[in-house]
């Protein structure tokens, strides 16, 4: 025989998806009543798409005219929506009754109410685990007796955790804005390293293209000075060839006294002319000048390896010591130096012909300096031919 409250919720199950109703429900002419959803189902499963249609009711098969008003026209039964609210207020009330009606029944002898309290294992168990369980031998306790003194115990360990948590709240929103300031000034600063490392990484590469045209005009100035100075001392070996040619070869006494005469004056002029001494070592372009302009406002050991480190200041330090000697350049050893700090941070490769050619650029550029400022202060001095 069906408990009254199963029964009740037979009649309160809605025909079609057999749940309880889910408000609104809603009644048909026939009497039978259905979820609002499950009507909307079953038009759309007898194709009943039309606002004038008509369907069929799923338990009678009684026709149900919509009448130009589609499920409008259904009318809402309040009454079983009421029954249907007070029925799952008690099924609530029920179920939990009997969640702790069993929350009393001991685990192992399941008709028997829990009474006692075990001392020894700090368990609550029946009478039947104590005179024939596994707590024969234990020492126990009423459990209203302990119940009580725990709960009491309970309290004091509450309001001592609150009191400790009103102390501590202040220090918890003071760490959570220091977690908050963190991440903020976190995204800050990324961005101000992202905005000035760009606009640094646009200076500088402003910079080296402004130093690389600088380099290229130098080289121009510089190669049009070699050329001319080229062609100035390339004069006498070329009149001495066009001498020594009429003298083996003119055709006749006029067309030698013709020429002699262009020639002679050509040697009147050359004897004059003042031609420069040209120091050995070639003219180059002074590395360590564009160095330091390169890297003013740079720290290059921020830039080096640790293991380069060490040897790189080393190498700084020995060359900043010559800058207070008054007889030397500070330029004059700044290119070795360049030298071997492109060597410590792994510019040279190894085992190339452009690598034989880059020891032998290096080796050379303690003369570029000098030599770039002998072809500008060089004196002229006179060769007699």
């Amino acid at each position: 025989m069906e408990a009254p409250h199963e029964a009740l919720a037979k009649e309160l199950s809605c025909p079609v998806c057999l749940e309880l109703f889910t408000p609104p429900v809603l009644e048909l002419p026939c009497g039978h009543n259905y979820c609002k959803q499950c009507i909307e189902a079953t038009l759309f499963s007898q194709n009943c798409t039309h606002v004038n249609g008509h369907f069929y009711c799923p338990m009678c098969k009684k026709h149900t005219h919509l009448r130009g008003r589609g499920i409008a026209i259904l009318k809402r039964n309040i009454f079983a929506e009421n029954v249907l609210g007070k029925f799952k207020q008690e099924v609530e009330k029920m179920s939990c009754k009997e969640e702790k009606q069993q929350a009393q029944m001991c685990e192992k002898h399941e008709e028997e109410l829990v009474n006692l309290m075990c001392l020894q294992d700090d368990v609550p168990i029946c009478s039947i685990c104590k005179l024939f369980g596994d707590h024969q031998c234990h020492e126990v306790a009423r459990l209203s007796d302990v119940y009580q003194e725990r709960k009491k115990c309970f309290a004091e360990d509450m309001q001592s955790l609150h009191l400790r948590n009103e102390s501590i709240s202040g220090t918890i929103q003071e760490v959570e804005k220091q977690l908050h300031n963190n991440e903020s000034s976190c995204r800050i600063t990324r961005l101000m390293i992202d905005a000035v490392g760009g606009s640094l990484l646009e200076q500088l590469k402003s910079k080296m293209d402004t130093l690389k045209l600088e380099v290229e005009s130098e080289k121009a100035r510089k190669a049009e000075k070699l050329q001319g100075l080229l062609a100035t001392l390339n004069g006498p070996p070329q009149l001495y060839l066009q001498m020594k040619r009429l003298l083996d070869s003119h055709l006749s006494a006029a067309h030698f006294l013709r020429e002699d005469k262009l020639l002679r004056a050509e040697v009147d002029r050359l004897s004059w002319e003042v031609l420069p001494q040209v120091a050995k070592g070639g003219s180059g372009i002074s590395t360590g000048h564009y160095f330091k302009e390169l890297l003013k406002g740079i720290d290059v050991k921020d830039f080096s390896t640790l293991g380069a480190r060490s040897a790189l200041l080393e190498e700084m330090g020995a060359w900043a010591s010559t800058c207070s000697n008054p007889y030397t350049s500070p330029d004059d050893n700044l290119d070795q130096v360049i030298h071997k700090i492109m060597l410590n941070l792994g510019v040279k490769g190894s085992g190339t012909d452009e690598d034989e050619d880059y020891e032998s650029f290096l080796s050379s550029s303690s003369h570029f300096n000098n030599t770039s400022q002998e072809l500008e202060e060089e004196p002229m001095e006179r060769i007699d031919l």
